[in-house]
Formats: C-alpha cells, structure tokens, sequence
C-alpha cells in the first residue's frame, strides 16, 4: 500500500503561487524564479535558466518573497530532483528542494498570500 497513492510527477499549480517569488543563492549568484508548490517539507522551483541540475544533493539557501508587500521567508535546503517542464508555452527547468528543517506554514499565512 502507498506506492499507488505517491505522485511520480510534481503537482504544478504556479497560477496559485503567482505572488511569490523564491531566490536561491548558489555559490554567490542569485537565481530568481516562482513558486511551484510548497509544503512544510519542502518547495518546488521554477527557473528559467538550467542552473539546478549540477546541483544535486547540494545545499541552498533561499528567500520566499511575497510580491503584495514586504513578507519574506528564509530557508535552507538540498536540491532532490531537477526536471523540465512546459507550462503554458514556457519552458521551465524545475527542481525540488526538501528544506532542511521543517518550516512552520501555516494555512492562514499561505492563505492570507494568496488571498489576493
């Protein structure tokens, strides 16, 4: 039981995220891209630039930034998977990052961002 039930793919949903904004800083650089999904346990990324790849098993730090006003929310992770995807015409490169400790989402924060 449960291998049925876990998704082999992703669930992309960045319609709903579209107010976020996430920034990794690998070794210096600052990439910038949106929001996939989130959960507690980690995000999914969508740049724009195959940079995530080579990053395997490495670890990120990052920035969640909510565009409708200052919010901001720092985490660290490791990238798990990468893949790329076309959603609405756009190529994107995804990755997953499982962040390092849990963070502490709460429904009405999350719904509160996306309230608008």
């Amino acid at each position: 039981m449960g291998s049925e039930s876990e998704r082999r793919l992703p669930r992309i949903s960045p319609r709903e995220f579209r107010d976020f904004e996430v920034q990794l800083d690998l070794d210096g650089i600052t990439l910038t891209g949106k929001l996939g999904n989130i959960s507690e346990e980690g995000l999914c990324y969508l740049g724009e630039d195959d940079m995530l790849s080579d990053e395997l098993n490495n670890t990120v730090l990052g920035t969640i930034l909510w565009s409708l006003g200052n919010k901001r929310m720092f985490f660290e992770g490791k990238v798990v998977w990468t893949q790329t995807a076309v959603i609405r015409g756009v190529e994107y490169f995804l990755a997953g990052i499982q962040f390092s400790e849990k963070l502490n989402l709460t429904d009405s924060m999350l719904a509160r961002s996306l309230e608008i």
